[in-house]
C-alpha cells in the first residue's frame, strides 16, 4: 500500500530559504578555487614522482633471495603471495588457508521508497506530492521502521550477526614479508562455497551454495525454505576470500619486508598489482590512473562553483516564480550564466596552477578562458539591449 503526502510551500517561504541559500553557495563557490588549485599541484607532484620512481626503479631476479646490494632502492619483484596462516569464523565454523577472509551480513526488511513531485503555483507557491512505498529487500544495514510514514512495517532493532574482515598477519612474497597495508591491497575476491560435509552450527541455519540464510526470531517454524520464501528478520550470510596467488609490487626494499619510496618531492610510491606485471605496466597503469583522478577532481570542483552560483542566483528564478513560466525561463537562463562563470572560474584556476606547475600549458588556457569571459559579457551586453 502507498502513502501519498501533499505540501505546500509558500512564495515568501521558498524566498527566504533562497536568501539564507545565498551564503552557503558563496561558501561551496570560494571552496572550488583550492580543491581545484591543489588538484593540480598534486597531478603534477604524482607525475614528477612516478617518473623518478621508474627511472631509479631496480628490478629483481626474483623473489627467492634477499639482494643485500638493493636495500634501500625502489625495487620491482613479481611471485606468489603466500601465507600458511587458516583464518577462521568460529561462529559459522568456517576455516581456510587464505590471506584474507571476508564475511558479509543482510537481513530480509522493509524499505521505504519515496518519489516526490512539484507543481509551480500562480503566486510562487509550490504543491510537492511526495508517494511512499514498501518493500521487502536484503539491506546489510539496519533499516529505521520507527520513521516510516506508514505504521505496520516494523523491522528488528538489530543484526544479530556482524560483518567481518580477517587478515593473515605473516604473508610471503618469496624470501620478503608483506606489511599490514600491502596484505591489505592484495585483491582477487572469490565466493567461498562450504565443502559437502559443512555443517553450520547456527541454529536453523540453511545452506544453499555459497550463502547461509538463518531465520529470524519470530520464524523459527520448520519446513520453509529461507532463500525462496524469506521473511522480514532473515538472515542471509556469505563468505569471501583471498587465497594465495601472483602478486606484483613496486616499492623501497627494507631487509626482508618493503615499505614506501620517497620521491624528492616528498611523494610516496608503494604500488601493489594482482597478477604477473612488469615495472612499465604498472607505471603506465600509475600514470593513468592519476589522469583519472586528476579529472574527477577537475569535475568536482567545477561543480561545486557551479551550484554555489545557482544557489547564488536562485533567489531570481523564485522571484519569477510568480508567474510560473517565467520562473523558469529565468532559472534556465541563471543556469546558462552559473555554468558559464563556473567555467571560466574553473580554467583560470587550473591555468594559474599550471602557471606555477607548467608555465606553457598555463597560458594557453588563460587565453581560452578569457574568450570564455568574452563571451560571457558579449551575451549578457546583448540582453541588456533587448
Amino acid at each position: 500500500m502507498a502513502v501519498v503526502e501533499t505540501t505546500r510551500e509558500s512564495w515568501i517561504s521558498r524566498l527566504g530559504g533562497a536568501i539564507k541559500g545565498i551564503v552557503a553557495g558563496l561558501v561551496l563557490f570560494i571552496l572550488g578555487f583550492p580543491v581545484l588549485f591543489w588538484n593540480e599541484g598534486n597531478s603534477v607532484r604524482t607525475a614528477k614522482a612516478l617518473a623518478e620512481g621508474e627511472g631509479a626503479c631496480v628490478a629483481l631476479d626474483g623473489a627467492d633471495r634477499v639482494d643485500p646490494d638493493c636495500d634501500g632502492r625502489l625495487v620491482h619483484v613479481t611471485g606468489q603471495a603466500t601465507t600458511q596462516d587458516v583464518l577462521a569464523d568460529e561462529e559459522f565454523g568456517i576455516s581456510e588457508n587464505a590471506i584474507r577472509l571476508e564475511r558479509g551480513v543482510e537481513m530480509f526488511q522493509w524499505v521505504e521508497h519515496s518519489r516526490t513531485t512539484e507543481k509551480k503555483n500562480v503566486g510562487g507557491s509550490v504543491t510537492r506530492t511526495t508517494t511512499y512505498t514498501y518493500e521487502k529487500e536484503w539491506s546489510d544495514g539496519v533499516v529505521d521502521s520507527s520513521v516510516f510514514k506508514e505504521p505496520g512495517h516494523d523491522n528488528p532493532a538489530a543484526i544479530p550477526f556482524e560483518e567481518r574482515t580477517r587478515l593473515a598477519q605473516d604473508v610471503r612474497l618469496g624470501a620478503f614479508r608483506l606489511g599490514e597495508r600491502q596484505i591489505s591491497r592484495i585483491g582477487r575476491e572469490q565466493e567461498l562455497v562450504p565443502g559437502d560435509g559443512y555443517k553450520c552450527p547456527v541454529a536453523g541455519a540453511q545452506c544453499r551454495g555459497g550463502t547461509i540464510y538463518i531465520p529470524g526470531p519470530a520464524a523459527w517454524e520448520g519446513g520453509r525454505d529461507i532463500a525462496a520464501q524469506p521473511q522480514v528478520g532473515d538472515i542471509r550470510v556469505t563468505f569471501r576470500v583471498v587465497r594465495p596467488h601472483a602478486v606484483s609490487l613496486v616499492a623501497r626494499q627494507m631487509g626482508d619486508t618493503f615499505a614506501p619510496y620517497i620521491a624528492k618531492n616528498g611523494k610516496k610510491l608503494d604500488m601493489l598489482v594482482d597478477g604477473e606485471r612488469d615495472s612499465a605496466e604498472m607505471f603506465a597503469d600509475a600514470r593513468r590512473g592519476n589522469a583519472t583522478m586528476t579529472w574527477l577532481l577537475r569535475a568536482v570542483g567545477f561543480l561545486m562553483m557551479f551550484m554555489g552560483l545557482s544557489m547564488v542566483l536562485r533567489p531570481l528564478s523564485v522571484v519569477g516564480d510568480i508567474i510560473p513560466f517565467v520562473g523558469t525561463v529565468i532559472g534556465m537562463g541563471t543556469g546558462f550564466v552559473a555554468g558559464a562563470a563556473a567555467f571560466a572560474c574553473a580554467l583560470v584556476t587550473v591555468a594559474v596552477a599550471w602557471i606555477f606547475y607548467r608555465p606553457v600549458l598555463g597560458i594557453a588556457l588563460l587565453a581560452i578562458a578569457g574568450l570564455a569571459i568574452w563571451m560571457l559579457w558579449k551575451k549578457k551586453s546583448q540582453n541588456s539591449r533587448l
